[in-house]
């Protein structure tokens, strides 16, 4: 079956404009549905994988400045680590830490005995506590260079209790009674 042929010249100038203009609304129509819609939901499409790349590429900045100072912290840290590992008693070095001691008493002209307890572990460390005490006499200037002078070490001593006395003097000794103190420390040391 064979449609009739439409000719246009027949028609009205009125018929004509409608037939032009209906003719031209369809082929307006025609490249709005097969052309611009599709266009529009990849430009759409489009912008929304822009939008998530720009979201990405912030929580990465983030990340990367997170990252940034996470270094520079790290860095801190580790100039400051040189320190933290010289609180620690090195095992092999106890006869310097003794001699430490020692020294801390005649600078500060004090009668001293030390007493090292045993090394004691400590659970999820890789350090060791061993308990010290420290029997020292002198007069009241002298116990509290003394003291002072313990406080700066670079080890970390850990006092637990002081007991100060008044000792009694000696027979036939210069001493003004009431003048020398017996100073009792027990501490903890941490030994690496």
């Amino acid at each position: 079956m064979k449609l009739p042929a439409v000719n246009i010249s027949n028609f009205s100038l009125k018929n004509k404009i409608i037939v032009i203009i209906v003719g031209f609304l369809i082929f307006i129509s025609l490249i709005i549905f097969l052309i611009v819609i599709p266009t529009v939901n990849d430009i759409l499409e489009i912008g929304k994988e822009i939008e998530n790349q720009r979201i990405d590429l912030e929580a990465k900045y983030i990340k990367g400045q997170n990252l940034r100072q996470l270094t520079e912290n790290l860095e801190k840290i580790n100039s400051q680590l040189s320190k933290l590992e010289q609180i620690f008693i090195s095992n092999n070095r106890e006869l310097e830490f003794i001699t430490t001691l020692e020294g801390v008493a005649s600078k500060n002209s004090i009668s001293q005995k030390i007493n090292l307890g045993n090394q004691e572990d400590i659970a999820n460390y890789d350090y060791k506590k061993t308990a010290i005490q420290l029997i020292a006499q002198s007069n009241f200037t002298n116990i509290i260079n003394y003291l002072l002078d313990l406080e700066s070490l670079e080890y970390y001593l850990n006092i637990k209790n002081i007991e100060l006395t008044l000792a009694s003097s000696k027979q036939g000794a210069d001493v003004a009674p009431g003048a020398i103190i017996n100073m009792f420390i027990s501490a903890e040391t941490f030994w690496k």
